[in-house]
Formats: structure tokens, C-alpha cells, sequence
């Protein structure tokens, strides 16, 4: 019973932390990069790809950073509960030098379709 509780407050604070890094980052901030992030990964095609390629994407079309890193991860999830992307279900090194090659998963838009 624990085990569900404490997965239960987890995701509350997390969805709280994601919350406060969107709204530091801004609406026009957060309403940007989640249109690059789509394109991304509408160009990136049924294989997909990982996020933080998203990321370097649209800071490479000029999106800037936002207050906290925790906002892309932020959009992320988003993304991701409103079933806009989803994970593939494999596993990548990350490319990110202080994630360490840590496995990270590989996202692609949840249908063919996918951007709205």
C-alpha cells in the first residue's frame, strides 16, 4: 500500500514542479517550444527520436532558454499526457554531456498524423 501511495505523491509533485517551470518559462515561451518540439518530431518520422534532439532543435531556431531546464522536461511531459507523443519503447545514451550517456527514452508523435 505504501508503494502506491508514495507513487501517487511523486507524480503530484512532479506535475507540480512541471507546472512551476512552465510558468517561469512563460505562455508564449511554452506555447513555442511545443510547436518545434511537434515539428521535430513530425520530421523525425515513426522512428522518433529523443527529446533533448527537440531541445537543440528549437534552441537552434532560436527559441532561447528558459529560466529553469526543468521547463523542457516539462513540455515533455505535457507532450506526452495530452498523447501528442509517445515512447517507442527503446532506449538511447543520452547525448548530453552531464547526463553521463544515461538511457533516455525515444519519443515519436503518438499517430502518423500527430501535430496538431
Amino acid at each position: 500500500m505504501t508503494d502506491i501511495y508514495e507513487n501517487q505523491i511523486g507524480r503530484l509533485l512532479r506535475d507540480e514542479g512541471a507546472a512551476l517551470a512552465l510558468a517561469s518559462a512563460g505562455e508564449d515561451w511554452h506555447d513555442t517550444a511545443t510547436a518545434l518540439a511537434l515539428k521535430y518530431f513530425s520530421d523525425a518520422g515513426w522512428d522518433g527520436a529523443l527529446f533533448e534532439d527537440a531541445r537543440a532543435h528549437a534552441m537552434k531556431c532560436g527559441i532561447g532558454a528558459p529560466p529553469s531546464a526543468n521547463a523542457w522536461g516539462a513540455v515533455a511531459l505535457s507532450l506526452s499526457k495530452r498523447k501528442l507523443i509517445t515512447k517507442t519503447g527503446a532506449l538511447l545514451p543520452s547525448k548530453a554531456i552531464k547526463s553521463h550517456a544515461r538511457a533516455q527514452p525515444v519519443w515519436r508523435l503518438a499517430s502518423p498524423q500527430g501535430a496538431t
